[in-house]
């Protein structure tokens, strides 16, 4: 038997065994490998992902979760990635960096929390696979995923030893280079490490060749990390510098101008060998974010006003969050353990509109809004018997929400009916307090050594976000829907209440792996735009809908979606389905693995389904290993179509599509590698599900896009690549 990389392992039950080293991973803009390693049996219900081993590693962190089985990613524009999984997305996923949760500085979510870590910077990706547990993070109604940054090694001594990992990249489609590198030294107690990332490319092509304006990027990344091993434990210290300029975003209103932040971070975590494990971190960021809607695009005139300026909007919005967690896991004998603990997260947002053209113009989307939750939490986890583990928990979470009274002027003939949604905002009792309830058990039976039964229930709740409570004139600032609707908020929102069921079997062999599950998941008081069609929200919008198309276009035509404002409300819910991955070694040299997802979702309220829902895809790689030092994969991605579409979102069907790839890796020396190859071999056009609406008829420049304005977003085009890592 050859002596060739094994990247599949036994992941003990209650995680997936997604891909093997080959496995490649497609996006709506790019391809990416992952390599999935296995876990310690006390943590077995997640898939690690480790971005710094793959083949190919894209620009946008989230792209690595579209070779999970049931995760996907939503995109509005190259940096945009909003994590998806078995349906659910935004704020109904629990996204951490280093275990606590970050605030995106847009309320459009234009910069999402996976947007704010390069891959480079990434040691793994966790995904918690079917009901994760309470300890996993509170308000996790749709998954948790968890990213930990990648830190060089300590020394072995007290001598001084140097560390280095540094990469590069190009991207034949968008002219696009990524440059990585992370240097530091350390002894056998302290390691200090300075990270930079650079990341640009000039615009994408689709297939056939056709360009999608405006689509470029340019994100620098830089960090100092400090740690300190104790005898016990673990100390760290870090500190982050974004900057993020002149990005599209072409299926929201506005691009992305600049996103500047700094974040702060300390941590404690205790070794394995301790008798009470103990595990502390803490996190405090300041961002700002401008975004406008004519320096990379074109603006939109007023059709009903003749001889109006163009209608320029500049936004300025900032974030302030602080987030911390403190867990205690105590052995309660051979066979059982106790964790309890607390964690955090406090947020405050504002953002405002302006005019250029106009001093007179300005309003005040979210002034002073703030999010609290406070959470507390016990889990208890124990071998039954000797081949049955149950872990099961509860955690109670306080989540207190308010925002200051708000204010608008220069909007001309429609002033009396902005004041008068302003108004009544700043007269509606707008503190709120929402009390959480959330409870887990899962349960994990050995039925011989490479076989295991998973069974997992839970009831998790999520209160609202801050934008489905206090949006409160109609606009598009939504965390990233893109849906082409403008919404108002609910005040007086219930929290969402999910009652979730996942069973699956996961098999592993030497000669492959099978890991299905089935799931199903009933949501209470699911938050859900419903169109309104009387009121205040509704006759600004349409007063303003006749502005911009001219003509009397909403008194005309009162039901059209552009017409009428969603109202966030509570209705009832049901996401089912199943997902899987799978494999199989044909000889030595040669192997098979891929995967498989289908979710459907659906309203009980009303005949209608949920909105921006994955259809059923997967993909299947091919993988030969030459010797120690070479490997070619050549993999098919296929998504079905999707039918089942919102009507209330009015959101458009799409077709189904396959794209083949190919890629290759070569080791030069022990430490250094290359990788190349090609993805969208045969140029072929397509447009993901998942893609936002194409918003942007011609950039500044004058170059037409493409893509229709009003249809969706196209996936990338044929592209060459060329990677190199090295580490010293």
């Amino acid at each position: 038997m050859q002596n060739r990389p094994r990247y599949y392992h036994l992941i003990p039950a209650g995680t997936l065994l997604a891909v093997l080293f080959s496995a490649q991973m497609v996006a709506a803009e790019e391809l990416a490998v992952i390599q999935v390693h296995d876990q310690a049996i006390s943590q077995p219900d997640y898939v690690s992902i480790s971005p710094l081993d793959q083949n190919y590693v894209p620009v946008d962190t989230a792209e690595m979760l579209r070779a999970v089985p049931g995760a996907n990613v939503n995109k509005n524009g190259t940096l945009t990635g909003i994590a998806q999984y078995r349906g659910m997305f935004g704020a109904r996923v629990n996204t951490q960096l280093d275990g606590l949760n970050v605030a995106p500085a847009g309320p459009n979510w234009m910069d999402p929390p996976l947007s704010h870590v390069a891959p480079s910077q990434v040691k793994e990706m966790r995904v918690y696979r079917g009901v994760a547990p309470v300890s996993a993070g509170a308000e996790s109604i749709g998954g948790v995923i968890s990213l930990k940054s990648a830190y060089l090694p300590y020394g072995t001594g007290d001598d001084i030893t140097p560390h280095a990992n540094v990469a590069a990249g190009y991207d034949s489609n968008q002219q696009a280079s990524t440059f990585a590198a992370q240097l530091g030294a350390g002894t056998a107690n302290d390691r200090l490490q300075i990270q930079g990332n650079s990341d640009r490319g000039q615009g994408m092509t689709a297939g056939n060749g056709l360009d999608v304006v405006p689509t470029q990027y340019r994100r620098h990344l830089f960090g100092v990390d400090y740690g300190h091993d104790f005898n016990a434990g673990e100390f760290t210290l870090g500190y982050g510098h974004e900057k993020v300029e002149n990005s599209g975003s072409p299926a929201l209103p506005m691009d992305i101008i600049s996103v500047k932040g700094n974040s702060y971070r300390a941590g404690y975590r205790s070794h394995d060998d301790a008798a009470t494990r103990w595990l502390f971190d803490l996190h405090y960021g300041n961002t700002d974010h401008a975004m406008d809607n004519y320096s990379l695009r074109q603006n939109p005139l007023m059709l009903g006003m003749p001889g109006t300026p163009p209608m320029q909007r500049y936004a300025l919005t900032h974030v302030r969050d602080m987030g911390y967690k403190l867990h205690a896991t105590l052995p309660l004998g051979e066979e059982q353990q106790l964790t309890i603990g607390t964690d955090g997260w406090l947020a405050r947002h504002n953002a405002d509109v302006f005019n250029p053209l106009s001093t007179a113009f300005s309003l005040q989307n979210y002034n002073h809004t703030t999010r609290e939750r406070f959470s507390l939490f016990t889990e208890w986890e124990a071998m039954l018997t000797s081949s049955l583990k149950i872990q099961t928990g509860a955690r109670y979470s306080r989540v207190n929400m308010n925002s200051d009274a708000v204010s608008a002027t220069g909007f001309g003939m429609l002033t009396g009916a902005i004041n008068t949604l302003a108004t009544s905002f700043n007269n509606t009792a707008r503190a709120k307090q929402d009390n959480l309830f959330d409870l887990s058990l899962l349960l994990t039976q050995a039925i011989n050594e490479d076989t295991h039964i998973v069974v997992g229930l839970a009831r998790k709740q999520r209160a609202p976000a801050y934008q489905e409570r206090y949006l409160w004139s109609p606009l598009e600032s939504t965390a990233g829907l893109a849906d082409k609707r403008t919404y108002v908020g609910d005040v007086n929102l219930s929290p969402e209440t999910a009652y979730d069921m996942d069973i699956g079997v996961d098999w592993k062999s030497d000669l492959g792996y099978f890991t299905p599950h089935m799931f199903y998941k009933r949501v209470n008081h699911y938050i859900q735009g419903v169109s309104l069609n009387s009121g205040a929200a509704y006759n600004f919008r349409a007063a303003q809908g006749n502005a911009l198309r001219g003509g009397g276009f909403c008194t005309a035509n009162p039901a059209d979606p552009f017409c009428t404002p969603l109202q966030f409300s509570n209705v009832s819910a049901t996401l089912y389905g199943f997902d899987t991955g799978f494999g199989w070694n044909l000889s030595d040299a040669i192997s098979l693995d891929g995967t498989l997802s289908y979710v459907r979702g659906k309203r009980n309220d009303v005949a209608d389904n949920l909105y921006r829902i994955a259809p059923l895809n997967g993909m299947m790689g091919a993988s030969y290993y030459g010797q120690d030092d070479w490997s070619l994969t050549a993999q098919s991605v296929i998504y079905g179509k999707q039918n089942d579409v919102s009507i209330t979102n009015a959101e458009q069907k799409t077709s189904g599509y396959s794209l083949f790839n190919l890629h290759g890796r070569y080791v030069l020396t022990n430490g250094i590698d290359i990788s190349g190859g090609v993805n969208n071999i045969f140029d072929r056009f397509y447009q993901s599900h998942l893609g936002g609406y194409n918003r942007v008829t011609t950039n500044v420049a004058g170059q037409s896009s493409a893509v229709a304005t009003g249809s969706r977003l196209p996936g990338e085009g044929r592209s060459f690549f060329v990677q190199a890592r090295a580490v010293f």
